[in-house]
């Protein structure tokens, strides 16, 4: 059996009321702007989810019938596009005046729409930063906006026992600021090159500890170590991201989660949200409909 959420401001309660009789559906749970239908078929939730497949107002999110956050350990997010709004190193690119050119290569590795790997496509674009003032990334720290429901994710996640980590093919001052800022367990980036003497950054960057840098791979790898350390198997993660370098990691977790993501990203989860907040995550669980 499945439990079928709807989630975001296309759900009214005329809708779920409308939906409940059509397919004169069970317990229905609700909320402002969601509503839970639980014990479904496969054949009725696979209706429900077609009925409204076209209504870019509303998340359609499958689960097996009274998913519990208690069967999860372990949460791996993204950082840019999905726990925040920016994007770090556009941001930054802007205030040393080369916005453009490295906006244009973060879309496409983000998209999937270069022949360049996450590593190359990520020197390329830090090249262009060498000799911007380090004051560049308080700057760009100061600008950076959450997005709407991720403290909430957050909180729920701290308080059912759930380790939460960002893990990002962006920098360290940005990550770690961010994780401090949510109260989450950790964080796992890249490292900007920096001359202290002259106070300026290098144009280049390592991953973690100065080695290969963090991408799709390396990402799935640390979402399988956080598991392993938290005793915990792959089937009690949960992963989310926007990205093409998410997929790995979005594919490796038992919840996989597109979230406001681009459409190479959309096509290959398992779960999209797209019209609610972060937070629309943990309407998968029963817990927080209790």
């Amino acid at each position: 059996m499945l439990d079928l959420i709807l989630a975001g401001p296309g759900v009214t309660p005329d809708l779920v009321c409308d939906l409940a009789d059509e397919f004169m559906a069970g317990e229905v749970l609700t909320r402002p702007n969601a509503a839970r239908f639980c014990g479904l078929s496969p054949m009725t939730a696979r209706s429900i989810a077609r009925r409204l497949a076209d209504d870019e107002s509303i998340d359609v999110l499958e689960v097996k019938a009274g998913l519990s956050v208690w069967d999860f350990r372990v949460i791996c997010l993204d950082m840019d596009g999905t726990v925040i709004q920016n994007e770090c190193i556009d941001d930054m690119a802007a205030l040393h005046g080369v916005g453009e050119e490295v906006s244009s290569v973060t879309r496409a590795a983000m998209e999937g729409g270069t022949k360049l790997t996450f590593a190359e496509s990520l020197e390329k674009r830090v090249a262009f930063l060498r000799d911007a003032p380090v004051s560049v990334i308080d700057e760009a720290l100061a600008s950076v906006r959450l997005q709407p429901g991720a403290a909430r994710l957050i909180d729920f996640c701290n308080a059912h026992g759930i380790r939460s980590y960002v893990l990002s093919g962006g920098f360290t001052h940005f990550t770690h600021a961010i994780a401090t800022r949510l109260g989450m367990t950790g964080d796992f980036s890249n490292m900007l090159g920096i001359d202290a003497e002259r106070g300026v950054l290098t144009g280049t960057v390592t991953g973690p500890a100065g080695g290969r840098i963090l991408d799709a791979d390396g990402k799935r790898r640390t979402l399988e170590i956080l598991c392993h350390q938290a005793g915990a198997t792959l089937e009690q993660a949960i992963a989310a991201g926007d990205g093409a370098n998410d997929l790995e990691m979005i594919g490796a977790a038992a919840l996989g989660i597109a979230y406001h993501a681009k459409p190479v990203v959309r096509a290959q989860a398992r779960l999209a949200v797209t019209a609610s907040g972060l937070d629309a995550i943990t309407l998968l669980f029963i817990e927080a409909w209790r």
